[in-house]
């Protein structure tokens, strides 16, 4: 009974006791369960700013994906296209082929060109009147249409046909052996006897003008060969060959009375160096030179080459030197006998140099020639024999483009001593200032415009008395395509 007192007594206590360390556990558990709380919604909240910025990342990702599809699809058309620069290139005879292959396989057959149209005049005073072609009034014409016929039939060879279409030689005055013109204009009307009412329809044809029609072997960027019609290589202007690469509306003085020829047929090679930052090219030439005819009646082939050197830094700049030596004849041949009446030796120097100083561009050119004619073969005109003769050529045009509306504003001087027979009133050579605007819509579509005053001088000892002034304005519509 005692023990039974005590047990009952001891109860209470030991229940007191196991309950003490059982709130302690549960208190503890709780303040864990609270930490795993709170490092769980810091987990959360952590994996919620990854997540944030992993969509942020993704939109970044599929907003570069689609500026790069639409890059793609416009580099895709723009190569449809031919880009304006390429273009201006291809145009320019710039773009020399290399044997770098493409990323992407080049069509067989590659069509493009230029064309203008425009709106011209030309008169003088009474004195020089007579020096005007054609008419002294306002004419719209058409200038060039010229188309690029570009084939790269296997790798490594290229051909190059540019023609010009025209409504010569209707109109035209004759000159005689690359002379001065003279004579009645040519009339090309005829019947068309193909047409229906072949009694009445007429029309007049029209001339198709060979520019240059070469094959190109191109296995390096350093040597390359050239075989056919070809730009003779030299200076800017014979060169930069299309009127959209141009900056004058009119063809310089020197190339209208070709102290060099402006193409030849024969061999080329060429090729440039990279010594960065410049860029060195070399032309190196055999040709018939300067032939009357079609084909060269001398085994004296002419010779000729270009080298020139150009960088991009710390601006646009080019510089070139070039050279000519041939021979040339009025011979003809009839039943196995050769007939010449007349024959001279000649050699031509030229220097260029182009600047580009942000808006601002500057082109020159000088060209010098010795024409030296053999004995007993000197060439008459109008009964009067012409002279051994150094014969020069330069000009100066400085342009800038306007911040607005595409405009070029331009100035330019030129200079030219070709002697002529005294019985003509303009001197020993001319000069000739003049001004001119440029509009440039689109990158291949622009206007130029120009206005010239060309005047005579004789600085020899028995001078010819110049009588005025011989007045020029143009202007043209050039797209290239």
């Amino acid at each position: 009974m005692a023990t039974l007192c005590v047990w009952s007594l001891l109860m209470p206590a030991r229940s007191f006791a196991q309950a003490a360390p059982d709130a302690a556990v549960r208190a503890r558990r709780g303040n864990e369960a609270a930490q795993r709380m709170t490092s769980l919604e810091q987990e959360l909240a952590r994996q919620r700013t990854e997540l944030s910025e992993m969509r942020a990342e993704l939109e970044r990702m599929r907003t570069q994906a689609a500026e790069a599809q639409a890059a793609a699809a416009a580099q895709a058309e723009a190569k449809a296209a031919v880009p304006p620069a390429e273009l201006a290139e291809l145009i320019s005879g710039a773009a020399e082929p290399t044997a770098t292959p493409s990323v992407l396989p080049e069509p067989l057959l590659r069509l493009y060109g230029f064309a203008d149209v425009g709106l011209q005049r030309m008169w003088a005073d009474r004195g020089v009147a007579e020096l005007v072609p054609g008419t002294n009034k306002t004419t719209f014409v058409l200038g060039n249409l010229n188309l690029y016929f570009d084939a790269n039939p296997s790798k490594d060879f290229r051909f190059l046909a540019e023609i010009r279409f025209g409504t010569f030689p209707d109109g035209s005055t004759p000159q005689p052996k690359g002379w001065f013109g003279a004579g009645q204009p040519i009339d090309t009307s005829v019947s068309d006897p193909s047409a229906a009412n072949s009694a009445f329809t007429g029309l007049k044809w029209a001339g198709v003008s060979p520019q240059r029609a070469h094959i190109d072997w191109t296995p390096s960027d350093l040597f390359n060969v050239r075989a056919g019609l070809f730009l003779t290589p030299y200076g800017i202007w014979n060169v930069d060959h299309g009127t959209p690469t141009r900056i004058m509306v009119s063809e310089p003085l020197f190339m209208s009375t070709q102290l060099i020829p402006m193409q030849l047929i024969g061999i080329e090679a060429f090729g440039t160096l990279h010594l960065l930052p410049w860029t060195i090219g070399y032309h190196l030439h055999v040709s018939n030179g300067r032939t009357i005819h079609q084909v060269d009646f001398s085994d004296n082939k002419a010779i000729g080459g270009r080298l020139y050197a150009s960088t991009r830094f710390p601006f646009p700049f080019k510089v070139g030197i070039s050279g000519y030596a041939g021979d040339s004849s009025d011979t003809t041949s009839s039943l196995g006998t050769l007939s010449t009446t007349f024959a001279y030796d000649e050699w031509a120097l030229s220097g260029d140099v182009s600047i580009d100083l942000g808006a601002l561009r500057i082109r020159s050119e000088v060209v010098s020639s010795w024409q030296y004619y053999k004995a007993g073969l000197r060439r008459t005109i109008a009964g009067v024999p012409m002279a051994d003769a150094q014969r020069v050529g330069a000009y100066l045009v400085i342009a800038y483009q306007l911040p607005w509306l595409g405009i070029e504003p331009l100035i330019l001087a030129e200079f030219l001593r070709v002697p002529v027979p005294r019985t003509l009133p303009v001197g020993e050579g001319m000069i000739m200032p003049a001004v001119g605007v440029n509009v440039y819509f689109t990158a291949t579509t622009m206007l130029r415009t120009q206005f010239a005053m060309m005047h005579g001088y004789d600085l020899s000892a028995n001078p010819v008395r110049s009588e005025g002034f011989l007045y020029q304005a143009a202007a043209r519509l050039i797209t290239a395509f």
